[in-house]
């Protein structure tokens, strides 16, 4: 299965996918960004995170850092 794409968090009007996956089965997680989104200020260190949650209530976090130079 392979969903839309969602934008961050803080964007109006941003969906929070609620998406059911078969227990058991492999899942692939795929993030993009976009360092130029915050103009000249998007250069330089950031750290980026994305948080799942089961239907159990388990909460996974993944976290992205990087350097962007241009």
């Amino acid at each position: 299965m392979t969903s839309d794409w969602f934008g961050m968090a803080h964007e109006r009007g941003a969906a929070k996918p609620n998406i059911k996956l078969t227990g058991g089965q492999p899942a692939y997680l795929e993030v993009r960004i976009d360092p130029a989104a915050h103009g000249e200020a998007g250069i330089g260190p950031l750290q980026r995170g994305v948080a799942v949650s089961t239907a159990s209530g388990q909460r996974l976090e993944f976290v992205l850092t990087a350097t962007v130079t241009r």
